[in-house]
């Protein structure tokens, strides 16, 4: 596993946090942690994805 750090603003990680906390309740055995990264992931691998679309 690869480690990341990224700064995120107050608004951001308040963003993050109630989407996690949101996701938890459907998937117990998650963490907070794993799931605000898989958010971070997802969208780096769709905005990622939308920038190859415009230059290709």
């Amino acid at each position: 596993m690869r480690k990341t750090t990224i700064e995120l603003s107050e608004e951001q990680y308040f963003f993050l946090k109630e989407k996690a906390l949101e996701l938890q309740k459907q998937n117990q055995n998650a963490s907070i942690v794993s799931i605000i990264r898989d958010l971070i992931e997802k969208d780096r691998q769709e905005w990622a994805s939308v920038n190859k679309e415009r230059r290709g």
